[in-house]
């Protein structure tokens, strides 16, 4: 996994959504503070988690680790 273009996609995924990272994760089940252990403390998540931060996003684990390319950058539009 790539840490990077996950946090990137799952920060782009919430843009998306107009929802903050850490309530997505937290309102997903994934747990609130997901993304900060993976960051800061290298705590890679399980399948599972990520599988429910995907579907509560409403797209695919292979969108969030970037097999695929992401939704364009609502920001920059």
């Amino acid at each position: 996994m790539n840490v990077d273009i996950f946090v990137e996609n799952v920060k782009k995924y919430c843009a998306t959504a107009s929802i903050k990272p850490t309530v997505a994760c937290e309102q997903s089940g994934a747990g609130k503070n997901m993304l900060t252990n993976l960051t800061k403390r290298g705590v890679i998540p399980s399948v599972e988690r990520v599988q429910m931060l995907a579907q509560y996003l409403g797209c695919t684990v292979s969108d969030l680790l970037g097999e695929k390319e992401p939704p364009p950058d609502p920001v920059r539009q």
